[in-house]
């Protein structure tokens, strides 16, 4: 109901900001979103309401590119340009059927919140739900959000962009490599979980645990410098969308990590261990 509610939310704002830059209608209806869904959090007092929102939005962000695009311009628009199109959409709707799955195998209601989002509400008491509002949805809305702006390149006016060439090549090894990490890293941890693999007090070190403390992260953020080479391949002229796979990298590098790493270190007597032993993101030491 509260995705639900987003959408339709997003779509009755849509038509009174016609007057604007797409690229600003864009961004203010993914707000409105986003604001739609923290009342819900606000109402159900869990900021994890918000969670599923990192793989909602970009398919629907992508298919508001293809509505800006031109119909007499695809109708017309060369075959190497559709190819794009369709490649990026389909490793974004796969890559986001993927997180969303995963989010909801593992989800064990209303009753469940972040570990981290406690931390901040014991933190900050009275103070948490506007804080809530900023860290936990407005700043990863905008990091998708910039994330997602190489689909503009793709769906340029001219909706012609360079033929496909080896940006393109590299980007489908980076999304669909991202993926696969993902899908391989959780899998492990989730089918570890279930047959009781996981222990409370110890390290999960099995696969690509191994060789790596956070195999999942790693797949993300290559899967988002992957999206922003799709729209380089295209045109050039949107090198400045590399700011949003940079700014997923940093939230990773500078946020995620450091809070799961404290996290393991304060409950696992062996991750301080398994951290001279393991690399943190590449399966190698320089």
């Amino acid at each position: 109901m509260a995705y639900l509610s987003a959408i339709v939310g997003a779509g009755v704002a849509l038509p009174y900001l016609n007057d604007i830059h797409p690229l600003l209608q864009l961004l203010l209806v993914d707000v409105t979103a986003t604001v739609i869904i923290y009342f819900f959090s606000l109402g159900f007092n869990n900021s994890s309401m918000y969670d599923a929102y990192w793989s909602v939005a970009p398919p629907l962000l992508f298919m508001f590119w293809y509505g800006q695009a031109d119909s007499g311009l695809l109708a017309q628009a060369p075959p190497h340009a559709l190819v794009r199109a369709g490649i990026v959409f389909m490793l974004v709707s796969f890559w986001a059927w993927r997180l969303t799955y995963n989010w909801a195998r593992s989800w064990r209601g209303f009753q469940h919140e972040d570990f981290r989002y406690v931390n901040i509400r014991l933190r900050f008491k009275k103070a948490y739900w506007p804080i809530s509002f900023l860290s936990l949805h407005l700043i990863p809305t905008l990091f998708v959000f910039l994330a997602c702006s190489p689909f503009q390149s793709i769906f340029s006016p001219s909706m012609s962009g360079n033929y496909l060439n080896i940006l393109d090549a590299l980007a489908i090894v980076l999304t669909f490599g991202g993926i696969l990490l993902e899908t391989v890293a959780d899998d492990q941890r989730y089918m570890a979980s279930i047959s009781g693999g996981l222990s409370s007090d110890s390290t999960f070190q099995k696969g690509l645990w191994g060789v790596s403390r956070h195999p999942n992260y790693l797949g993300e953020i290559a899967f988002w410098w992957g999206i922003f080479l799709f729209g380089m391949a295209s045109s050039p002229d949107y090198w400045w969308t590399f700011s949003g796979a940079l700014g997923i990298t940093l939230l990773i590098l500078l946020a995620s990590i450091p809070m799961m790493e404290n996290r393991q270190l304060a409950r696992k007597k062996d991750y301080a261990d398994y951290c001279k032993r393991v690399p943190m993101l590449f399966p190698f030491r320089s």
